[in-house]
C-alpha cells in the first residue's frame, strides 16, 4: 500500500524485509520437515526433485510474467499482488493434512524452544558426519556464496548489458531446472547417487572458474548452464540425505539451526566479497575464492563418512 501511494523509504523497506525474513525463519524449516512426513523415504530424492522442478518452473515463468506486468502496470501494483499471493498461499496451506508427530499438540513456550535448540545443536555435534558437514558447509558458504550476490556487477565489469545479465542467470536456472526434472524421472541407486553428488559439487566449481575468467558472453552462458546443472545435482541428493538422517522429534529445530548457519555464512561472505571487490577486480576475487573452495569441497565430497552417510540415508 505504501508503494502504491509512493510513500516508501529505505528504512521502511529494510524493516519490512526484516519482518519477512523473520517469517521465513519459521516457514522454511517447517516446509523441509513436512516434505519428509509426506514423501515416502525411498522416493525422497525423486520427490524433492519433482517439488523443486515445479517451483523452479513457476519461478522462471513468474519472473518473465511479472517483468511484463511491471512494464504495463508499474511496480506498486505488482508489490500489492505479491503480498496478496502470499496471503492466498497461507490460506490454502490450512488444508494440508499434516501427519501426527510426537510433539504435536504440546504447548509452545520460550523454554521449550530454547530446549529444542539446545537438543538440535547437541545432536549435530554428537554425530561425526553432521559435525563434519556443519564446519565444511560454513567454510564453503563463506567462500562460495558471495559471488552469487555480485553477478550483476561482474557483468557490468565485463562490459555486458543488464539484458545479458538476465540471460546469464536464466542459463544457470535452466540448468538447475533440467537437473531436478531429470532426477524426478530417473531413479538412481544409492551408489550412483553418491557418485553424482560428488561429481556435481566438484564440477560446479570447475565450471564457475572459467565463467568468472571469460570475456565472451556465449561461453559464459554455456558454462553457467552446466554449473547450474551440476550444482543442483549435488545439492538435491545431499539435502535429501541430510533430511532423512535427522530424527523426527527435533528435525525442524535442527534444520532451522543448519539453515541459520548457512544464511549467516552467506551474509558474511557477501560483505567480505563486497569489501575485497572494492580493492581488486571482481573476476580475480571470484576466481581465487572458487579455487580455494575446491579444497574443503573435495574433502567433504570424498570423505569416507560422506559416502557412508549417502549410502545409508539415501536408499
Amino acid at each position: 500500500i505504501l508503494a502504491y501511494r509512493d510513500a516508501l523509504s529505505v528504512p521502511i523497506v529494510l524493516l519490512v524485509a526484516l519482518l519477512a525474513a523473520f517469517g521465513s525463519v519459521f516457514y522454511s524449516p517447517c516446509i523441509g520437515t513436512l516434505m519428509l512426513d509426506i514423501i515416502p523415504r525411498n522416493d525422497m530424492v525423486r520427490g524433492q526433485s519433482i517439488y523443486s522442478s515445479i517451483t523452479s518452473l513457476i519461478d522462471l515463468v513468474g519472473t518473465a510474467f511479472s517483468g511484463a506486468m511491471v512494464a504495463f502496470f508499474g511496480v506498486p501494483l505488482i508489490v500489492i499482488i505479491n503480498g496478496l499471493s502470499n496471503l492466498y498461499s497461507a490460506f490454502t496451506e490450512l488444508f494440508i493434512q499434516v501427519p501426527p508427530t510426537v510433539q504435536q499438540g504440546q504447548p509452545v513456550t520460550v523454554k521449550r524452544i530454547l530446549s529444542d535448540t539446545r537438543n538440535a545443536v547437541a545432536s549435530i555435534f554428537s554425530d561425526s558426519f553432521l559435525r563434519l558437514f556443519s564446519v565444511s558447509a560454513l567454510i564453503l558458504n563463506l567462500l562460495c556464496a558471495g559471488p552469487m550476490t555480485l553477478v550483476l556487477p561482474l557483468c557490468m565489469e565485463k562490459g555486458f548489458t543488464v539484458d545479458m545479465y538476465g540471460y546469464l542467470i536464466a542459463a544457470y536456472s535452466i540448468g538447475s531446472l533440467l537437473c531436478v526434472v531429470t532426477l524426478g524421472i530417473v531413479k538412481l541407486t544409492p551408489k550412483s547417487r553418491f557418485r553424482l553428488m560428488a561429481f556435481g559439487f566438484a564440477a560446479d566449481t570447475l565450471f564457475l572458474i572459467p565463467v568468472y575468467l571469460s570475456a565472451h558472453f556465449l561461453p559464459m552462458c554455456i558454462l553457467a548452464f552446466l554449473a547450474g546443472l551440476t550444482n543442483c545435482a549435488g545439492n538435491t541428493i545431499f539435502n535429501a540425505a541430510i533430511k532423512l538422517a535427522l530424527p523426527q522429534e527435533n528435525r525442524s529445530s535442527t534444520l532451522g539451526f543448519l539453515q541459520s548457519a548457512s544464511i549467516g555464512g552467506s551474509a558474511i561472505s557477501a560483505v567480505t566479497y563486497g569489501l575485497l571487490c572494492d580493492i581488486f577486480p571482481l573476476y580475480l576475487v571470484f576466481t581465487a575464492g572458487a579455487i580455494v573452495s575446491l579444497v574443503p569441497m573435495l574433502y567433504l565430497c570424498f570423505h569416507p563418512k560422506t559416502k557412508d552417510f549417502i549410502l545409508n540415508h539415501c536408499d
